[in-house]
């Protein structure tokens, strides 16, 4: 299997060019010192900023939007775009206008916990239109709205700014099997993002926690003169899912790595490979944990323990992989979630729902 290059990035920040607390230049200085190796600013519904993309210091700027869907239909972060996509059209002319762009777009925020009580009113927007078609991937862990999703009181918000760490517990179960349920018939990339606006936390804190990890078959070039060539190898891993999203706060997750071989040719996260025989799927986690193999929403494989776990699979699918960490929350031992890979897509004889699987 060829070499690959872990980059750590963070993405869905806002800035003064919408409901952001900092201006750009803070933004990027916090982005430098919290060592992310790229960051994605998406304000609503503008794309101000994107004359300013390029390398600052170790931090490659890049200019995303979150695009207003309808009214109260969702929310919908662009990137790779060269014009503001207009705001407010319906869920499918959203997705098609970023296509004709040439960018790629992922559903954000598509769900809440209902059984929870938002504080201080909030409203939260959710995605309201599951037939379209086009989009890249769907933002599935949004730390901000675990977060604050925990606050039913008064008193949990104080603990909550006191211990934010206490308040984190991992990607909506309704956001998982959405994911798990779309990849019976189709490629979606999911992504982690910190929907970062500084008003409770500094940036640079809030970029130390979920990141949503690239892997490149090449080094990113930290030079200027090479900014569109490193630009369009993390769009394109974001794109084809060759990337994987992680709680950093609670451990480094760069070494990971999920791959697949088949006996002729292997593979990582992202990819698709025929059954032939048999499939050999392998997690090699930086840390021993709860290991977990998953596919249409079922358990195919866990190991508790270990760094590294490899199961043999004969059937076509989408199997993605999952990672927690035995550490303590809130003076409790729990597992707790780390790591979601994206998917490797074993095809084959294989039909869900009636539709032909992996296409876009």
């Amino acid at each position: 299997m060829p070499e690959y290059h872990d980059y750590a990035g963070v993405i869905h920040i806002h800035s003064t060019y919408s409901d952001g607390l900092k201006d750009l230049p803070e933004i990027i200085k916090a982005a430098n010192e919290a060592g992310c190796a790229y960051m994605i600013l998406t304000d609503h519904d503008t794309l101000k900023v994107l004359s300013s993309e390029g390398w600052y210091g170790n931090t490659l700027f890049l200019a995303g939007e979150e695009i207003t869907v309808g009214e109260g239909q969702g929310h919908y972060l662009a990137m790779g775009l060269t014009s503001e996509v207009t705001p407010h059209n319906s869920p499918q002319e959203t997705i098609d206008d970023v296509i004709s762009q040439g960018g790629i777009g992922f559903i954000a925020h598509p769900f809440y916990d209902q059984t929870r009580r938002w504080i201080f009113g909030l409203t939260p927007v959710t995605w309201q239109d599951w037939n379209v078609n086009g989009f890249t991937g769907i933002e599935i862990w949004n730390y901000s709205k675990d977060w604050i999703e925990n606050f039913g009181s008064l008193f949990s918000y104080l603990w909550g700014v006191i211990c934010p760490d206490c308040f984190i517990d991992g990607p909506l179960t309704e956001a998982l099997k959405k994911w798990d349920e779309l990849l019976c018939y189709q490629k979606v990339t999911g992504i982690g993002s910190v929907d970062a606006h500084g008003y409770f936390y500094p940036y640079k804190r809030m970029f130390k926690t979920l990141r949503t990890h690239v892997l490149l078959n090449e080094n990113l070039s930290f030079q200027s003169s090479f900014f569109e060539n490193d630009k369009n190898m993390i769009y394109k891993s974001l794109e084809k899912g060759n990337c994987y999203f992680s709680y950093d706060y609670l451990a480094s997750a760069g070494s990971f790595m999920y791959s697949a071989d088949n006996g002729r040719r292997q593979v990582i996260m992202g990819d698709e490979l025929s059954i032939g025989a048999g499939v050999s799927l392998k997690i090699s986690s930086p840390q021993p944990g709860l290991l977990r193999i998953i596919k249409n929403n079922k358990l195919t494989a866990s190991a508790a323990g270990t760094n590294t776990l490899v199961k043999t699979v004969t059937e076509p699918g989408a199997y993605r992989a999952e990672v927690f960490l035995n550490i303590p929350k809130c003076f409790k031992e729990i597992y707790r979630p780390w790591i979601y890979s994206n998917p490797i897509y074993i095809s084959g004889d294989y039909t869900c729902h009636g539709d032909a699987p992996f296409g876009r």
